[in-house]
């Protein structure tokens, strides 16, 4: 892995050898761009040049830089990819309050996104005011860290699953509460499982008509095609797809399920989920899948969080490397004796997680095969093995492997959410306007999408993190979270 030559050329006045006033310009020279649209390489190396934090100019590559007031990096044998995105992540989890992290230990997370490529996450719950802290500290420099796009607080049924969220048992707290969280300054408002369905079309209806969007756990008394008719505009985790694929789906969401004698609870929770997989119909999954192509409804199947949470005891065996650069409070709540997402290891439980995750992957696939929008999300935080920043990477693998080609996993993470944030125009591909919020590859990740770990340099806004630098980034987190 090369090291990215960095050279500064200074213009001087003939007369007096005055240094000229004028703006410095950035210039990536002699890489190949990757098209996320097109899923190809554009067919020359280019050099791409940079002001402040847009792109200002990509051109055919040129052996010599005529303005002399550049900043030059040399690309040579580098693939250009946009900034990825994260639309799944608690950096500020409440899940983890219980281990009272303070400010500090919270921003040592920051960082790890933007050194593993990821310049933006969609925050998927948390406390604004942290939001607010990390967006201050990040746009004065303070504080290393990806653009972020949050809801705040959960919305949740009247005794909410977790700390800090919205509960709501009436209907008339929904317009005052949704106003609220708007001039609070959240983006979108994030729904949870334990919502009544009354409150929720209630709130998907008031959302509607103030055009303000609406993602996030179809709740458990509402079925993935009602949610998305009433306008979801992202759901999470897959959850409740394969009971509405199910033949027994009316049983299952009733909870009428005959368990004939099975009393034990782990035991019910087996066979229910056998059911399920059992009963799948591939015409009632078409039939879904239309509504949510009608409908414009994403999905972000968070799949290596399902992967990590099946093949838990493998996985940290490899994954323990990459501890050190967490946080004390997060190292101890990933401990399956403090952890709510590693209770009851029962092989019969492992066993039918696995065949959860095979199911996932299917899912994912056809999705794709129709078109339904696809977003990547590591639903990082509380969840085991699900890292700041790398398990974006493991994401995109796990969507390769569930049948997508490495271009459709790379947009999942770059096109997809500038499309679904409606800014296409400034940001998701590498394009003149756009951010020049950029990853610099060793190797083509169209060819293998396990290319995208090879970072070579990060842009962010026009700041660069070359190799030595992405080194020295990484030090500084393992320093901080070990003192």
């Amino acid at each position: 892995m090369h090291k990215i030559a960095i050279l500064f050329v200074t213009f001087f006045l003939s007369l007096g050898c005055a240094e000229r006033e004028i703006d410095t310009m950035l210039v990536i020279k002699n890489v190949w761009v990757v098209d996320v649209k097109e899923g190809s390489l554009l067919e020359a190396k280019k050099d791409i040049w940079i002001k402040g934090d847009k792109i200002v100019e990509i051109e055919d590559h040129n052996e010599q830089t005529e303005n002399s007031n550049v900043k030059i990096i040399d690309g040579s044998g580098n693939y250009v990819i946009p900034g990825l995105w994260d639309m799944h992540a608690h950096p500020d989890d409440p899940e983890m309050w219980r281990m009272d992290p303070d400010g500090a230990s919270r921003d040592q997370l920051m960082p790890l996104f933007v050194l593993y490529g990821v310049t933006g996450i969609r925050d998927m719950a948390g406390s604004m005011e942290v939001i607010k802290k990390w967006r201050t500290k990040i746009k004065s420099k303070e504080l290393i860290g990806p653009d972020i796009v949050a809801c705040g607080p959960l919305i949740d049924g009247p005794n909410p699953m977790w700390d800090g969220s919205v509960g709501i048992a009436d209907l008339n707290r929904v317009k005052p509460m949704i106003d609220s969280l708007k001039n609070s300054g959240a983006d979108f408002l994030k729904i949870y499982s334990l919502l009544p369905d009354s409150i929720y079309f209630e709130l998907s209806k008031y959302a509607k008509q103030i055009d303000f969007p609406h993602v996030g756990h179809v709740p458990l008394t509402v079925s993935t095609a009602e949610a998305s008719i009433a306008g979801m505009k992202s759901q999470e985790h897959l959850l409740n797809l394969l009971i509405d694929c199910s033949t027994q789906a009316d049983r299952l969401y009733a909870k009428e399920v005959d368990y004939g004698n099975i009393t034990d609870t782990v035991d019910k929770y087996v066979y229910r989920n056998e059911l399920m997989l059992d009963t799948y119909d591939a015409g009632k999954a078409r039939a879904l899948y239309e509504t949510f192509v009608k409908n414009d409804t994403w999905h972000t199947p968070t799949i290596s969080m399902w992967y990590k949470n099946a093949y838990f005891e493998q996985e940290i065996v490899k994954d323990s490397i990459h501890f050190k650069y967490l946080p004390k409070y997060m190292r101890d709540y990933w401990k399956p004796k403090n952890n709510d997402h590693l209770q009851n290891r029962l092989p019969k439980i492992i066993a039918v997680k696995k065949k959860l995750v095979d199911a996932y992957k299917e899912l994912i696939g056809e999705m794709n095969d129709v078109g339904i929008g696809l977003l990547a999300g590591t639903d990082v935080g509380a969840n085991p093995l699900c890292f700041p920043g790398l398990s974006l990477h493991y994401e995109l693998q796990l969507l390769v492997e569930s049948g997508l080609t490495p271009a459709e996993a790379l947009r999942t993470a770059t096109l997809n959410p500038a499309l679904f944030f409606e800014k296409e125009a400034v940001q998701g591909s590498v394009g003149v306007g756009k951010l020049a919020d950029l990853v610099l590859l060793d190797a083509n990740p169209l060819e293998a999408i396990e290319n995208t770990k090879r970072i070579n340099a990060v842009v962010l806004k026009g700041e660069v993190f070359d190799f030595e630098r992405l080194q020295e980034e990484f030090a500084v987190v393992e320093r901080s979270v070990n003192r």
